[in-house]
């Protein structure tokens, strides 16, 4: 299997602090020792959401998501355990190595086979457009809609034949199987034939680069009136369009704070070719809060357009209303959003087609603020064009509407004053409605948001309840393995309230356990001195990791607190509130007792399990055997009296 060195790991885990990495997404203050902020992944009012610059570790008390600068990459950027640390090595300047894969590594096989095969297909999309005959229909179609040599060979675009098996014979021939071709997403099965055909036959092809210049899928244009007009690739192995924009590969190297996002392929490349290269385009969905994420990576500032029909202003308003209660969530993310309007309906590429890129340069500048974008809408979508009247009935509901979804006083206040005259109305008669339907939605996202996590929670629990035998090395080396995909078998993930401060406070010295003044070696924590699976394993992991220098333990720790439960309850919020508890003490000596005195309550209990169990097998023995149960008795007795007379010392 392919793994990430836990030297590279560790790297990464220093380097990437926990403070920094939040901040990016999470505005942060400081109460005490922590640092606290709203919740990026449920919503609330009050900042329930904390950060321990000590551990390195974050954890919401709202929501119960907990774990390290991996695990919250993890979770924000919906990315795998070694695609989120190589996203903070990309972040944070550590090299993390691309390493090789065996057999069991079918996933990562199957991923790379889909891009080979991905980019097969482009150079054959591409031979086939600049085939003088194949290629004729739509080299005219690509005149006919002013796509130059220069573009067509800069967006890679091409042409998929009137074949149904032009490009699978192609692969085939390579090397590839029917399996992978399917998995792809750039054919489907025939059910006449059983053989895989290919789904964009006698299209304009664009290939759909992620961000760094892969390519993960394609769109297909009809070349005449067949629907559907675009046709894009499903989501497949490597491709889910949530989480792409259509040329961000390009768009990004122009180091713009100001991205430009339109809805369609054409008129991205339209954008382009008139010198707007900071443009980026939806791919055939709704604008998502990945994409947005997206955008807040690479610039400040997005401008977007939407078509001027019903059905694009209706999808301006879902994308406003998404976006604002994102950012609500993510107040670490300082981007500015504003909504731009072709004049006369037309779209980008149409407009700057009769009008020229200069003149475009007026609209883009001329785009609203979203909140500026609101107020014109209500105003004008309920001004009846013909008297100039103002439905005010219908005004006042908008304007309240919108007006709620707003995250800044200012701008809430500054919408009211303009709305309070022309409803005859206080201005602070409007900011009260308006903050009455901001309760009420935040209420029912709320209530979604709870049934959402109550059924993740779930889900994640069942999972923990099954363990990972691959979890651990049994050698003394730290072991190199990276959240693995597991064969499971049921655990048993019981603990004492001792156990699990014992444990709590052997994380809580931390260097201090390695000191032989405070704790000698026979005092170390041993698996055996816990009773459940879970502690055991994660005691062996800790053994296996800690050098007694390690700054990051907890925050290592904290992979493994995130795949197991104790008790029924996810690990790392079982833990995070021991350690709290240790933590409290006030010094290294009152935490060694403390640790010390659990030591010998928990061992003293292990005693008296085994003298439960020798009694039992006493009843049934006979003479030889019961004088051999009565000498371990002895000793038995001997070592918990020495444990209680230790308790009693501290």
């Amino acid at each position: 299997m392919g793994f990430i060195p836990e030297n590279v790991i560790e790297e990464v885990l220093t380097r990437a602090d926990i403070e920094s990495v939040v901040s990016r997404y999470v505005l942060l203050t400081r109460k005490g020792t922590n640092m606290w902020g709203l919740c990026p992944f449920h919503s609330e009012k009050t900042a329930s959401f904390s950060i321990n610059p000590s551990k390195q570790i974050f954890h919401c008390f709202g929501c119960g998501k907990g774990g390290n600068a991996i695990k919250f990459i993890m979770e924000i950027e919906h990315l795998s355990y070694p695609d989120a640390i190589r996203h903070l090595g990309a972040l944070y300047g550590v090299e993390v190595p691309e390493t090789g894969y065996s057999g069991n590594d079918s996933q990562k096989e199957r991923k790379n086979r889909v891009y080979d095969i991905l980019k097969e297909a482009a150079k054959f999309y591409y031979q086939s457009l600049n085939d003088p005959d194949i290629g004729k229909p739509a080299k005219d179609y690509a005149e006919k809609r002013g796509l130059t040599k220069q573009t067509l060979d800069n967006f890679g675009i091409g042409y998929s034949p009137m074949s149904w098996n032009a490009l699978y014979d192609v692969l085939i021939k390579k090397g590839y199987k029917d399996p992978e071709l399917l998995e792809s997403g750039i054919f489907k099965l025939s059910e006449k034939t059983g053989k895989p055909f290919d789904l964009f036959r006698g299209r304009l092809m664009f290939p759909i680069f992620d961000s760094f210049g892969k390519i993960i899928a394609f769109g297909g244009r009809a070349l005449g009136d067949e629907k559907p007009k675009y046709l894009n690739s499903p989501e497949s192995l490597v491709y889910d369009k949530r989480n792409h924009l259509y040329a961000m590969n390009f768009a990004r190297k122009e180091q713009s704070k100001q991205l430009i996002v339109v809805e369609g392929y054409m008129d991205a490349i339209a954008m382009h070719a008139a010198g707007f290269k900071n443009t980026v385009a939806a791919l055939g969905t709704s604008f998502t809060d990945c994409q947005l994420k997206l955008c807040s990576r690479y610039a400040e500032e997005v401008v977007f357009f939407f078509d001027a029909d019903n059905a694009g202003q209706a999808a301006a308003l879902r994308a406003v209303k998404m976006m604002m209660d994102y950012l609500k969530k993510l107040t670490g993310i300082n981007i500015r959003i504003k909504i731009a309007k072709v004049p006369d309906g037309k779209d980008p590429d149409e407009y700057i087609k009769v009008n020229g890129a200069e003149k475009f340069k007026d609209v883009v500048r001329n785009a609203l603020y979203v909140e500026d974008y609101l107020l014109f809408r209500a105003e004008h979508d309920n001004t009846d064009p013909r008297t100039g009247v103002l439905d005010t009935g219908r005004y006042q509901q908008d304007i309240l509407t919108y007006g709620s979804w707003m995250n800044d006083d200012i701008k809430m206040s500054r919408m009211a004053g303009v709305a309070a005259p022309l409803l005859g109305a206080t201005q602070q008669a409007v900011i009260s409605q308006m903050q009455k339907f901001s309760r009420i939605e935040d209420k029912k996202q709320e209530q979604t948001d709870i049934r959402t996590l109550e059924l993740e929670r779930k889900k994640d629990i069942e999972s923990r309840n099954a363990y990972d035998e691959s979890i651990t090395n049994d050698s003394d080396e730290p072991s190199e393995v990276t959240s693995p995909q597991i064969e499971f078998k049921k655990v048993n993930d019981q603990a004492s309230d001792n156990e699990i401060l014992l444990f709590a406070y052997a994380l809580s010295l931390g260097n201090a356990l390695a000191d032989a003044k405070n704790i000698s070696k026979t005092d170390i924590i041993r698996p055996d001195d816990f009773s459940g699976d879970t502690l055991r394993e994660l005691v062996k992991i800790f053994l296996n990791i800690f050098d007694g220098k390690n700054e990051t333990l907890f925050a290592r720790m904290s992979d493994y607190f995130s795949r197991l439960s104790i008790n029924g309850q996810p690990a790392e919020e079982v833990m995070l509130r021991a350690v709290s508890t240790a933590d409290s003490s006030p010094d290294v000596k009152i935490k060694s007792d403390m640790y010390l005195a659990l030591l010998c309550k928990v061992r003293t209990a292990i005693i008296n399990r085994e003298e439960d169990r020798l009694m039992n097998l006493r009843a049934g023995a006979d003479e030889g055997g019961k004088k051999k149960i009565d000498e371990v008795l002895r000793k038995l007795s001997e070592y918990k009296i020495s444990l209680q007379n230790r308790i009693g010392e501290l």
